[in-house]
């Protein structure tokens, strides 16, 4: 019988070495002004804010920059970020940074486009104007927003994290160069290389998944894991204060592992690992891809159980006997040090319910059953 395969994802995506310059006149072939979205720091440090300065510079196109966001971007931020885009007449965003700029700079599109959309219908993806044309730079390899749709904001007035997103903000053009990663310090490197393998684990076993998301998830995992063993040897010393240097040609294996897993991501989504992970990073600050990771050894143990014909290629893309190295990797890279006690586990129940996370989850997931985890991984 043949498989069905459904894959749509309308981003174009250079993936090379000094791709921001090399592609200059397409980047300023959306518009004549651009609002640049960063954090604080991170995209001067890379050396990504400079080269796009420059290739826009190249076009005569003008530019603003809006550098306030911070880790897991409040919703009146991205408001106040499109309000600039707005009011210096931006054809265009440019997320450059991280997960959280480049998320910013999808909001940031929509507000700039709908000045009277408040910032508590934006979950209702009903806008009436398409988002002004956003365009990615990552200087991590960890959370492929450059590739989808998707904005995970942090609702100000109750803390949590929720994602947004629709066909008109997904990226225009994604430019992928490994170089803006190599100033990432290394527990930051470890951390977002854990959210990529997350991405291709739970992509891989989710219940959406077709034979194509799979072919680049287990690229994904097969280059990830690789890469997080190689990271593992220095975790001690970093652990101890010393400065440890990961060397180029492992930050473009890891993220040409993170394009890949990215690519089955924005076809599958991820199951419950990452709806729980929110929980940890909203609660105790615990960095996003620690805190996916810390669930992903109860994931894997679920999918050999539920998913036994996919186990196999997922081993051998491990280049392992059994599941118990990976595992024992993620609880290394993953320890959270969080409690909690039975009454706050219980009084979670209710952000479980419904969630589309659990519904792709190998075998299905219930709200029970993340109580219950949550319950044997934190309640001493």
């Amino acid at each position: 019988m043949m498989r069905s395969v459904n894959f749509y994802m309308p981003v174009q995506v250079y993936f090379e070495s000094g791709c921001v310059l090399l592609h200059s006149q397409q980047l300023a072939s959306l518009g004549d002004r651009a609002l640049l979205v960063t954090g604080r720091s991170g995209a001067a440090k890379s050396g990504a804010l400079e080269d796009v300065c420059t290739a826009l510079k190249m076009h005569r196109v003008e530019w603003e920059a809006f550098s306030q966001v911070g880790e897991n971007p409040l919703v009146s931020t991205c408001k106040r970020a499109g309000e600039a885009a707005r009011a210096f007449g931006a054809d265009f965003v440019v997320g450059i940074g991280g997960g959280s700029a480049m998320d910013a700079a999808k909001a940031a599109s929509i507000f700039a486009a709908n000045p009277q959309l408040d910032e508590s219908a934006l979950y209702d993806r009903e806008w009436q104007t398409p988002a002004l044309p956003v365009v990615c730079v990552p200087t991590t390899a960890g959370t492929s927003s450059e590739l989808d749709q998707t904005a995970v904001l942090t609702i100000d007035e109750i803390g949590r994290k929720q994602s947004v997103g629709r066909e008109d903000t997904f990226p225009r053009l994604a430019l992928i160069d490994p170089k803006y990663t190599y100033s990432l310090p290394y527990r930051q490197t470890v951390s977002t290389a854990v959210d990529a393998f997350c991405h291709g684990v739970e992509s891989y076993f989710a219940q959406n998944a077709d034979g194509v998301s799979r072919m680049f998830a287990l690229r994904g995992i097969e280059l990830l894991y690789e890469g997080l063993c190689r990271l593992a040897d220095a975790w001690e010393d970093s652990a101890r204060g010393a400065a440890v240097e990961v060397q180029p040609q492992l930050r473009d294996q890891i993220s040409e592992g993170c394009l890949c897993a990215g690519f089955s991501l924005n076809r599958c989504g991820t199951c419950f690992p990452h709806r729980l992970g929110y929980l940890l990073t909203e609660r105790y600050g615990i960095p996003h891809g620690t805190a996916s990771g810390a669930f992903l050894p109860a994931f894997i143990q679920r999918a050999k159980s539920c998913s036994r014909e996919l186990f196999r290629p997922f081993l051998k893309a491990l280049g392992e006997p059994d599941e118990r190295a990976v595992c024992r990797l993620l609880q290394r890279f993953c320890r959270t040090g969080c409690t909690m006690t039975a009454q706050e586990v219980e009084g979670c129940r209710s952000r479980f319910e419904a969630v589309s996370n659990f519904h792709r989850t190998p075998g299905g997931y219930t709200a029970d059953e993340a109580v219950e985890l949550l319950r044997a991984m934190f309640v001493k």
